[in-house]
């Protein structure tokens, strides 16, 4: 990149393709779907810095994916190399990221389990914790009564979470 922009690079790969034929780069086994911004906030606190990056990216997200979400929602009509015409539904079957991506996407701290409810004081003991899942996620989220757009508040409100 030039000018000191930096991006993220949301590739798109297909998951029949071998691993050791995707990894080439000579193959172009990848298509750059889109280049997700990297802002820099000017917002005195870190941490509210990180959240107004983490919802730009979800947003980002959400716009450059939603025909793929369409797709696997409803289906959608593609033909095979052979020329047959068939009803295909296409969900997204990995999505790479390393641990702090992971958390942001999962929407919780660093020091929080992704897949269970479990605190990282908690990692290790011999209890089996309930799993992380959506409902739970979008149960808290309705949870907060605050106005989502006065940043400030809703981040107060958000860190019992």
């Amino acid at each position: 990149m030039t000018g000191a922009r930096v991006a993220h690079l949301l590739l798109l790969g297909l998951a029949n393709i071998r691993m050791n034929t995707c990894t080439k780069l000579s193959s172009k086994a990848f298509l750059l779907t889109a280049l997700l911004p990297i802002p820099q906030y000017l917002h005195s606190n870190a941490q509210m810095r990180g959240m107004l990056e983490d919802h730009l990216v979800h947003e980002c997200l959400s716009i450059v994916l939603k025909p793929l979400m369409k797709a696997a929602e409803i289906g959608i009509m593609m033909s095979d190399p052979a020329g047959n015409v068939c009803h295909c539904f296409t969900p997204l079957a990995a999505y790479i990221v390393d641990t702090p991506e992971a958390c942001m996407l999962a929407c919780v701290h660093g020091k929080t389990s992704l897949f269970t409810l479990a605190l990282y004081l908690e990692f290790g003991d011999g209890f089996r914790h309930p799993k992380h899942t959506r409902s739970i996620t979008l149960k808290q989220l309705n949870s907060i009564k605050v106005d989502p757009n006065d940043l400030e508040a809703y981040f107060q409100a958000c860190k019992q979470y």
